[in-house]
């Protein structure tokens, strides 16, 4: 093996682990957001707002704008191509606790690979908790697959700023 074919091969090699290391569970992509994963990112901040009114904030916006059906279009060796890819929020709310998630699963024109959870991989978990009654600690974890508008939205809705909904597609 030349050393070319070799380099070659060790990249696609350590792309191919980065890519099979999409999370199937909330805490997973916490994990690979704390073992510095590839492609994988934290945000921490601080509102000042009370738990209660993030978590409604949350509640509102992550079924008004993620509960979505994302169409793609392209074309590739002179074929349009499809991809319809669906994204399914959730929301954990406790007393103390508020857990945002958002996962994405392709469900038309493309096949994944893998054990791919029922409702798509994770790629987006905030968990918000009260510092005091009115300052709330807001802990993002991101998967980056191309989603950065949604990963970005959560902490303008959570700090008030823009209550607007992202685009998917960015």
């Amino acid at each position: 093996m030349t050393r070319t074919n070799f380099i070659s091969f060790a990249f696609v090699a350590v792309l191919l682990a980065g890519c099979g290391s999409m999370p199937k569970t909330a805490e997973l992509l916490i994990q690979n957001v704390k073992d510095g994963k590839m492609m994988s990112e934290k945000d921490v901040f601080e509102v000042k707002r009370p738990l209660s009114q993030v978590t409604e904030v949350f509640k509102k916006k992550a079924d008004e704008c993620f509960h979505q059906d994302l169409i793609r279009t392209w074309r590739e060796g002179g074929l349009d191509r499809r991809q319809v890819v669906a994204f399914k929020p959730k929301m954990i709310v406790g007393k103390q606790h508020t857990r945002l998630t958002l996962q994405s699963k392709i469900t038309e024109g493309s096949t994944e690979l893998g054990d791919i959870p029922p409702d798509g991989w994770y790629f987006l978990v905030v968990d918000a908790y009260p510092l005091d009654k009115n300052t709330t600690r807001v802990e993002s974890y991101f998967q980056q697959t191309g989603y950065r508008g949604a990963f970005t939205a959560v902490k303008l809705w959570a700090s008030g700023k823009n209550m607007g909904c992202p685009d998917l597609t960015q």
